[in-house]
């Protein structure tokens, strides 16, 4: 899986089916990456060969869950398993519990009641909704986004055009983000009922024949906190 294999949507598709997570790059050992089995020429292109684009498909289509889950890289988790991972990475807590309890900060829970109520907000919007524009706010405004992903509240749901005032594009495309019930709903994914301890269980039996011994231990490493804890970089 470590060579080029890759050159169409479709068989990034059956990559992530197969291998169940799949990082954007290398950040588990002895794993391959959306980057490391693509031609590294194909990527900012704009054209339908072009992974960066892939990403918000696999995402907006419902082929895999998108985003920081797991330390601070954004990675893919099929929708096979994205239940059982989200299962074991939630909190038994509320988001306002959480906060409550000075588990989250406020910019968390309003980001989170924003975001549930705009689905699929874009990034943007979603900054002006918070009054989070300012420079001063960029990294409040960035750590609730990951800390929302750690307990997969929330995904990234794809992107979209950024528009001005006049309705005219203006920018690059946006991220979105929508809350990850809400995203499971939308592709007709059931959510899991197992114990955080079972899904644990269920994930690594998923995952062992499929992986490398390597990236198995990385990822037992990462997730040795959960479900009791936080397993955060």
């Amino acid at each position: 899986m470590s060579r080029l294999i890759v050159t169409t949507y479709e068989e990034a598709c059956r990559v992530i089916e197969q291998l169940g997570i799949l990082p954007l790059s290398g950040s588990i050992p002895s794993h391959p990456s959306l980057d490391s089995i693509t031609d590294p020429a194909a990527w900012h292109t704009s054209a339908e060969t072009d992974p960066w684009l892939w990403r918000d498909r696999f995402a907006s289509e419902g082929v895999a869950a998108y985003g920081r889950f797991i330390g601070t890289r954004p990675l893919l988790i099929a929708r096979d398993i994205f239940p059982l991972v989200k299962c074991l990475l939630a909190s038994p807590q509320t988001v306002k519990e959480r906060y409550a309890a000075g588990l989250l900060a406020r910019a968390s829970v309003q980001i989170y009641e924003i975001i549930q109520q705009n689905h699929g907000i874009e990034v943007r919007q979603l900054k002006k909704l918070a009054y989070m524009q300012g420079k001063a706010d960029k990294h409040d405004f960035d750590q609730a986004l990951v800390d929302l992903q750690h307990t997969a509240d929330i995904v990234i749901s794809g992107t979209a055009e950024n528009r001005n005032d006049q309705g005219n594009k203006s920018g690059w495309n946006g991220t979105c983000y929508m809350v990850a019930e809400q995203w499971m709903e939308e592709h007709g994914i059931t959510p899991s009922q197992l114990s955080p301890t079972d899904a644990k269980a269920q994930v690594f039996d998923w995952l062992q024949p499929r992986w490398d011994e390597q990236a198995v231990a990385y990822l037992h490493k990462k997730l040795a906190l959960f479900p009791s804890g936080e397993g955060k970089e």
